[in-house]
């Protein structure tokens, strides 16, 4: 009898486990730059016309922010790009979104997926509800209700995707770049933070053609999240992770898009697959264990789309194998002496006689170049656990606040008792001091340029 009224009481207290979860997000005129670098970087050389010296465009972006106030950006991960912060819900959770609009235009945002009443439906059309139609300074708050159809259905994985964005003039709204994902977490299934416990990392990669002129082929650009020709940043996972890809396509009747991994499979559950079917509006979430270390390309398959830019690279990169012989525990870079400087400490319980450290220049995140002249040698010995400064002469001021970080790392290192080290790997050992420090580290380098295109 007991064990009935208990059983009662806790279908009865469910409802009493869901989460209420608020956001704050704000549609504004910003400008953008599908190619940073103004490079090809998964071809090592400048981009071709039409699009070179044209990537620089002004949009319109979903950003988000900590609270109502609206003055404290939340940060993304670089990787979701152009696309609005990521909304999250366990099935069973309400969705509170308080949209501000700071744009020229008339927006709302409509969600896939989700419940929601006409106030908070997001469509223009009669007959009008609350939410249908929010003016430049205007704000409205939708709440949306993740119920068991909003979540993963039977042999699916464990976690959806949905879209958001406006639905007053989708078409060019769309265009603009005001989009963004839902995740809804099967029951049960959800951390806190409403990501899904069974996966070690999660990305979002949305396939589109951006029309900037009226179809002139200087204004198309076939992007990942926003990026062309490889310029996409921070697609890293270490060896051994369960990655869960979010892929999800957008536009017209041309896109038609096929993303494909080089390197790896991944499986929906019922299928393994390297190539993806996408429509526009359509969504679907794969999984993929990162076993396979390396630097891969990730691209659209459709032909004309991968000849014009709709790539990316993502990198596996391995589990540290052995510890490094020195540390870099601080740097010089930016200041206005005109002097460059870096401190290391011997990490070792042997007196370390030399060591060579190389540099190279993140100009973006994702464009690595090495200069000329980029060993650094030790002036004299290190013993064990001892540091010591290294200087040499800067580029200039100008030339130094282009450059958004340094790179350095360990080329060769010979010790006292007559024993050398070498890097196993390009990079082995790297730091990276970045212009702002509040920069997130990078857990594994992009690929160095190096010219592949002969003139």
């Amino acid at each position: 009898m007991k064990l009935a009224q208990f059983a009662i009481l806790f279908l009865l207290c469910l409802p009493c486990l869901a989460t209420t979860r608020n956001y704050f997000i704000a549609a504004e005129d910003v400008p953008w730059d599908y190619a940073p670098s103004g490079q090809d970087l998964l071809h090592g050389n400048g981009l071709e016309l039409p699009w070179r010296n044209h990537t620089h465009w002004q949009k319109t972006r979903f950003i988000e922010y900590a609270d109502a106030s609206f003055t404290e950006r939340k940060p993304q991960p670089p990787w979701l790009g152009i696309m609005g912060p990521v909304i999250r819900a366990e099935v069973g959770d309400d969705i509170f979104v308080t949209f501000l609009n700071r744009s020229r235009g008339t927006h709302n945002i409509h969600p896939h997926g989700v419940r929601y009443d006409k106030a908070s439906e997001g469509g223009y059309y009669l007959p009008l509800g609350a939410g249908s139609q929010v003016p430049p300074g205007g704000r409205f708050t939708y709440h949306w209700f993740a119920d068991a159809g909003s979540g993963p259905g039977p042999g699916e994985l464990t976690s959806v995707v949905w879209w958001y964005h406006p639905h007053i003039d989708e078409g060019s709204e769309t265009n603009a770049g005001l989009m963004g994902p839902i995740i809804i977490t099967a029951k049960g299934k959800a951390r806190a933070d409403g990501s899904p416990k069974d996966v070690d990392r999660e990305f979002v990669a949305s396939f589109m053609m951006f029309d900037e002129a009226g179809g002139k082929m200087e204004g198309m650009f076939y992007a990942i999240n926003g990026y062309v020709f490889g310029n996409l940043p921070g697609l890293t996972m270490r060896q051994g992770d369960k990655v869960r890809w979010y892929l999800m396509g957008m536009g017209n009747e041309k896109d038609i898009h096929t993303p494909h991994w080089h390197g790896k499979t991944v499986t929906d559950g019922r299928r393994n697959t390297d190539v993806i079917e996408l429509l526009p509006a359509s969504m679907v979430a794969v999984d993929m264990v990162a076993d396979n270390p390396g630097t891969w390309l990730f691209h659209c398959q459709v032909a004309d789309h991968l000849e014009n830019g709709m790539t990316a690279a993502y990198t596996i990169y391995p589990a540290q194998a052995r510890a490094c012989p020195v540390k870099f525990t601080a740097g010089t870079f930016w200041d206005a002496s005109g002097k460059l400087s870096v401190t290391l400490s011997n990490a070792t319980h042997k007196e370390i006689s030399r060591v060579v450290v190389r540099h190279e220049l993140l100009m973006t995140p994702q464009y690595l170049r090495r200069p000329f002249d980029s060993d650094w040698p030790s002036s004299q010995a290190m013993p064990p656990g001892g540091e010591q400064t290294i200087v040499k002469p800067g580029f200039g001021a100008a030339a130094a606040q282009s450059i958004l970080g340094w790179v350095l790392f360990p080329q060769s290192i010979k010790f006292a008792d007559g024993t050398n080290w070498t890097p196993g790997e390009e990079g082995e050992c790297f730091k990276v001091f970045w212009r702002d420090q509040d920069h997130p580290e990078m857990p594994a380098l992009p690929p160095r340029q190096v010219e592949l295109k002969e003139d």
